[in-house]
């Protein structure tokens, strides 16, 4: 991602999301209120090109026709956000429930998780992180809708710092306290050292049973260099991938294990989803 710009990939899975909101029953599917957030988070970013007349246009059905015409470099990939989204809502909301104080979203985009649970959880503080650019861009949309009092955004560039190191400085954070943290459509965007780095990283700064939310790229049956130029073309580009049955030794060794069964669902697209805990 370049310094100062807004990430293109959170711009491009905010809209996208927009667009399947309009398909077949997916705006019944989705999280309630997802797109209503999401769509005032991107009329507020102040990215150029997202004004009210791309928000109009990403719900007419030529568009839905647009994003399974990219569904042919990235399979999968339009549905599987809004599975995405279901999958990781559901598992913050299992460990809230299960008495995570903390949740922490890694790499925020315009995700609207925090906003909207916030409200619903007052003993739970909500945080997210994520490079400055992109955060001060969904701030403009956060202050408009009106920030909840036990949601803290943090911005902060993890390539230059680390996320343990983030969290003291701020200061908000408590280690001690079970947490749920979220790394949503983060890390392919990383190599694998960096994943492995930012997971043990991530262990210091997390108490036993507290658990970690993510999704990975899986290797495909392709060429990598091809998919990882046409996701270049699209956003950013992607820098690892992983089968959902390497997951268990992938961790190993980070202060983490894997807790979720193999995920083999084609509905994810290229990407597939896993729950690990803090031991």
């Amino acid at each position: 991602m370049k310094q100062g710009r807004i990430s293109q990939t959170a711009l491009k899975v905010a809209l996208g999301l927009v667009t399947l909101s309009v398909k077949d029953d997916w705006a019944r599917r989705l999280p309630p209120g997802l797109v209503d957030v999401t769509e005032r988070l991107l009329l507020a970013s102040g990215s150029p090109g997202y004004g009210p007349r791309l928000m109009r246009m990403s719900k007419r059905p030529w568009m839905i026709r647009v994003y399974q015409i990219q569904d042919l470099m990235v399979p999968g990939q339009f549905e599987g956000f809004g599975h995405r989204k279901i999958f990781t809502q559901q598992q913050v909301e299992a460990a809230i429930k299960e008495g995570a104080r903390q949740v922490l979203v890694v790499g925020a985009g315009f995700d609207t998780l925090c906003l909207r649970l916030a409200p619903q959880h007052s003993h739970v503080q909500f945080f997210e992180v994520d490079h400055p650019a992109t955060a001060a861009a969904k701030a403009r949309g956060v202050a408009l809708d009106g920030q909840p009092a036990n949601m803290t955004q943090i911005a902060a560039d993890l390539g230059e710092q680390t996320l343990s190191k983030v969290l003291s400085e701020d200061g908000r954070w408590q280690s001690s306290l079970p947490s749920v943290l979220l790394a949503e459509g983060l890390f392919q965007y990383l190599t694998d050292d960096e994943v492995r780095g930012l997971l043990t990283d991530a262990a210091t700064c997390t108490s036993p049973a507290s658990r970690f939310v993510f999704t990975h790229a899986i290797p495909g049956p392709g060429d990598r260099m091809m998919l990882s130029f046409l996701t270049r073309l699209i956003a950013e580009p992607w820098k690892s991938a992983v089968r959902s049955e390497d997951l268990l030794k992938y961790v190993e060794g980070t202060g983490w294990t894997m807790i979720s069964d193999v995920d083999t669902d084609s509905a994810h697209g290229v990407e597939r989803y896993a729950v690990a805990e803090r031991r």
